[in-house]
This record gives structure tokens, C-alpha cells and sequence, in this order.
């Protein structure tokens, strides 16, 4: 039962980051303009902090569903 709680857990995480990434790349092509450093910038800091996201909205998605229960 952990196991399948834990693959929920991925799964859901990935399609928040899928989600999240949809966004930033629309917003992104929308303001930020087109060059090497600003692909740089995207790379190492905001790719990061989508995956940060996805995991701590997942966690807190899946702490509330636990405490509805």
C-alpha cells in the first residue's frame, strides 16, 4: 500500500511540474526576450524551482487529502 501511495505521490508531483512548466514557458516567451543567458538563468535557477514546487504542492495536496479522510 505504501508503494502505490508513493507512485501516486510521483505521478501527481509530475503532472503539477508539467503543469507548472506549461506556465513558465508561456509567460517566459511573453516577457523574458530570446538569448543565450536567459536560457542559462532558466536552466539552473527556475527549472529548479518548478521542481520545487511540484513537490511541496504535492506534499501539501496529499497532506490535506490525508486529513480529510
Amino acid at each position: 500500500m505504501k508503494l502505490l501511495e508513493r507512485i501516486i505521490y510521483f505521478l501527481f508531483t509530475f503532472f503539477i511540474f508539467i503543469v507548472l512548466w506549461n506556465v513558465m514557458t508561456r509567460l517566459w516567451e511573453a516577457f523574458v526576450p530570446w538569448n543565450y543567458k536567459t536560457d542559462f538563468i532558466g536552466v539552473v535557477v527556475v527549472i529548479p524551482l518548478l521542481i520545487a514546487a511540484a513537490f511541496i504542492l504535492s506534499s501539501l495536496s496529499f497532506k490535506v487529502i490525508k486529513e480529510t479522510k
